[in-house]
């Protein structure tokens, strides 16, 4: 089995995050961004999360992380979240100081994502350092699009090799079990990886996960 870490991201319903739970995930991620078709309330989130632990305990499997994803989000937003998540994952104009205060603050861990189009891009993680537990390297939104992620679009994962800092990091951005092993393998020598993060590659259509999708992907990356 692969040591590789696996998020399922856009989870929306207990169906989906018990598949992907049961499937070897290491991540499940929530989407509290109104724009996004992946988007849930706190208290739909919470319900999933506290489904998966009960099942968690009587069928003794491993718990998954859970990660709220977050765009410029507010103290309100953030606390409503925080009791349920282990991670927070922003995805807006978070500064460094802002990201480490937040991390304190809720004690949660904190991961950073950083948008990618081109080799120069991966410079902007060096800021985050010390402020992030973990960085998430996703390809840039193309021109126009009205939220940080899920396009289904992938960046060239040879520019991965100019990133050297310490904090680890997961690689997102038009993955699917399709292409995830040739990810996997153009990262692995590259300091810090630590995954990969996938959302609308297991989807039938936005926002709507295919649970084969997800199994499919999840041995294709090695959890089988």
């Amino acid at each position: 089995m692969s040591d590789v870490s696996v998020k399922i991201c856009g989870v929306r319903n207990t169906e989906t995050a018990l598949a992907a739970a049961r499937g070897g995930a290491d991540f499940l991620g929530f989407v509290f961004y109104r724009k996004s078709p992946r988007a849930v309330s706190a208290e739909t989130a919470q319900e999933i999360i506290l489904e998966l632990k009960e099942a968690s305990f009587e069928e003794q499997w491993e718990m998954p992380k859970t990660v709220g994803l977050f765009v410029d989000a507010g103290e309100k937003e953030l606390s409503e979240a925080a009791p349920f998540l282990t991670h927070f994952q922003f995805h807006g104009h978070e500064s460094p100081e802002r990201c480490e205060e937040l991390g304190v603050e809720f004690a949660v861990d904190v991961i950073k994502a950083i948008p990618v189009g081109e080799g120069g891009d991966i410079a902007a993680a060096d800021a985050f350092a010390e402020a992030a537990d973990m960085l998430l390297f996703d390809a840039a939104p193309p021109a126009g699009a009205d939220r940080p992620g899920g396009h289904g679009e992938a960046f060239d994962w040879s520019v991965l090799s100019a990133y050297k800092g310490d904090a680890p990091f997961l690689l997102a951005g038009g993955l699917s079990s399709e292409n995830v092993a040739a990810a996997i393998a153009a990262a692995k020598s590259c300091a810090g990886f630590a995954g990969v993060d996938v959302s609308s590659g297991v989807e039938r259509a936005p926002g709507a996960k295919d649970l084969e999708k997800i199994g499919e992907f999840l041995r294709a990356a090695g959890k089988s």
